[in-house]
């Protein structure tokens, strides 16, 4: 968009408008540019000609909380030079950006006019409006995570018992039949599953307390996925789905219970969504190393992730097509990644769906 075609410009009048439009500065930003840092003090209104522009509050923990966003043909940081308050989010370039930077002295000058103003009124109840939907978003999504939290801490708290008692039960069975190898083997997973379970409920009250804490040491992907495949016997044994795991004899640094709940969220969303639509399919899971990254590509041949939450899959209670799902699996799975400093990415059709996640060999 030329700087004269912007819907700003074009309702400032004639005769101040080549004025206004010369005293503009054209700024080009890269993505993650900032533009202005909150609490600044506000200098100019800015006009985006080409790109995005996305607002932030600064957290406690020094991260920038995304608030709204602002596309082609809107104008942001109004409210400040008319206050003359420091700026109450910060804003930064989302991808390749053009603005058109309007000095404090130009804006006073031009709000003379009667549609300037009014387009300067029009943006102010916008951006209310936006950062009021976004904040009331958060609050609620902060309230279901506190709301998850007490309750998987209420249930690991009466399953206790119960838990200790399975778990004895099988002790006794696994002492009076040593001999009998099948016996053995289903005691010894019954002790595993057990584990895990209580493994993923304090993922779970961790994820809703905020909590990403790892506890770093040594795993060889070979020990890794041979538990994850005792562990899902059952599921596996009845042929629907055939689960390739190849390894390649790598080992890494990292937090094993951990990585075991990422492979277990991503194999099983894509079991989930294989057996969703068809009879039977494939899931392969493949670890390489590459420089001083470990990638692991897990792989499905089922239909592909709807259009409609992918840009939002990994935030919480997201979710579709599976009965009793949380929506909180693959955002904690996410953030298990994201605490061993790596990240996760797929993609996806309607020949199935491939999520790549990259780890640090080393920590």
């Amino acid at each position: 968009m030329r700087l004269e075609e912007h819907p700003f410009i074009r309702c400032v009048s004639e005769e101040r408008k080549s004025i206004v439009v010369g005293a503009i500065d054209v700024l080009e930003l890269e993505s993650g540019d900032m533009i202005f840092d909150e609490q600044s003090e506000p200098d100019a209104l800015f006009l985006i000609l080409k790109g995005s522009v996305e607002f932030t509050k600064l957290k406690s923990d020094g991260n920038h909380q995304p608030v709204s966003e602002s596309g082609e043909g809107a104008f942001f940081g109004e409210v400040g030079v008319f206050t003359g308050e420091r700026r109450a989010l910060g804003a930064f370039a989302k991808g390749v950006c053009i603005l058109g930077k309007v000095p404090e002295s130009t804006v006073k000058l031009i709000i003379e006019d009667a549609e300037p103003v009014r387009k300067i009124l029009e943006s102010v109840i916008q951006h209310l409006n936006s950062t009021t939907s976004h904040y009331m978003n958060e609050v609620m999504r902060t309230e279901k995570l506190a709301l998850v939290g007490t309750m998987v801490s209420s249930i690991l708290h009466d399953f206790k018992n119960p838990f200790a008692i399975i778990s004895m039960g099988a002790q006794l069975i696994l002492r009076n039949s040593r001999d009998n190898e099948k016996v053995t083997k289903l005691c010894n997973n019954i002790e595993s599953q057990i584990r895990s379970m209580v493994h993923m409920a304090n993922d779970l009250a961790a994820f809703s307390r905020g909590e990403n804490e790892i506890e770093i040491s040594n795993v060889s992907l070979k020990a890794l996925f041979k538990y994850f495949n005792e562990l899902n016997a059952p599921v596996i044994a009845d042929g629907k789905v055939t689960l390739e795991l190849e390894h390649n004899h790598i080992s890494m640094e990292g937090d094993q219970i951990k990585l075991l709940r990422v492979l277990q969220n991503l194999v099983g969303n894509a079991i989930d969504a294989i057996l969703s639509k068809k009879e039977n399919g494939h899931v392969s899971v493949i670890a390489k190393l590459t420089g001083d990254n470990v990638i692991l590509t897990v792989s499905d041949d089922g239909p592909g992730i709807p259009e409609e939450i992918q840009d939002t899959l990994f935030e919480p209670f997201v979710t579709q097509g599976k009965t009793g799902g949380t929506g909180l699996g693959t955002a904690i799975a996410k953030s298990i990644i994201t605490s061993h400093n790596g990240h996760i990415d797929f993609e996806t059709g309607a020949q199935g769906t491939t999520f790549t996640v990259c780890l640090p060999k080393t920590h």
